[in-house]
């Protein structure tokens, strides 16, 4: 029996095509939450870029920034992890002598350096609208949880063998990548929260739809991939679901007879 439930967010809860929450998934949650079931989200996403209507919905915890912060149901942060201030600096260093867009999160905020074409399709895709526009170098170096890099994936692997080599990159779509710290994933968010809340891993199941998404597909008990999931996020899965605009997510907990 499947006790607890992780969610990304975009994608998942929440469809690209309008950018809202459906109606069969706001039911699908009420129905677990009448059941006593737990839910948690977990996503690429800072806590401060969640819209406000996500916190009404009863989730028992939140895990951002691919599992840089796990925080509780009352927001309340329980775990933070940062970025190695000697990768900030090495970027900044690359940076100067090959300029190219990247944004940043703090706990209090989410900036970007430059904007371009790459940077304004990514926000578009999620229905965000770009950051502010801050220049890196007057901030602090020791309290950025995460960053998005907008260049290819030759120009990501690049970045993460020879510049941020204490950090590890996740592709969500083709615009851009996340940055965290080494060790950091959606799983280990999860364990995080099964050990501060006494969940059973045998008896989890996630939901996601991007390559930040692979680590909980894999290791909860079951993983189920949404209807825009690229190929390799649905080999990680145990079950392939329709999309979050199409009823994926309570199409799937029928199936399980969850609901």
């Amino acid at each position: 029996m499947i006790d607890s439930f992780f969610f990304d967010f975009d994608g998942t809860l929440q469809g690209f095509e309008n950018h809202e929450i459906s109606d069969s998934t706001i039911e699908a949650l009420k129905l677990l939450k009448q059941k006593n079931k737990k839910i948690y989200i977990a996503t690429g996403r800072n806590m401060v870029d969640m819209p406000e209507h996500i916190f009404d919905y009863g989730f028992d915890g939140y895990i951002n920034n691919n599992g840089g912060m796990c925080s509780d149901e009352n927001r309340q942060s329980i775990f933070v992890d940062y970025i190695n201030p000697n990768d900030i600096e090495a970027l900044l260093q690359y940076d100067d002598e090959n300029p190219f867009s990247f944004s940043y999160m703090t706990k209090e905020a989410f900036s970007i350096n430059r904007v371009n074409e790459n940077v304004e399709k990514s926000f578009a895709y999620f229905g965000m609208e770009v950051p502010e526009v801050v220049d890196p170098r007057t901030l602090p170096k020791d309290n950025i949880m995460q960053m998005n890099f907008f260049v290819n994936e030759e120009q990501e692997d690049y970045l993460m063998k020879n510049v941020l080599t204490n950090s590890v990159g996740t592709r969500w779509i083709e615009y851009f990548a996340d940055i965290n710290p080494k060790d950091i994933s959606k799983m280990r968010g999860i364990e995080r929260m099964a050990e501060r809340d006494n969940l059973d891993l045998s008896k989890t199941m996630a939901f996601g739809d991007g390559g930040n998404d692979i680590s909980m597909l894999k290791g909860c008990k079951i993983g189920v991939a949404m209807g825009d999931a690229k190929e390799n996020v649905r080999e990680a899965a145990d079950y392939y679901t329709t999309s979050a605009d199409n009823h994926g997510i309570w199409n799937a907990l029928k199936h399980f007879e969850i609901i």
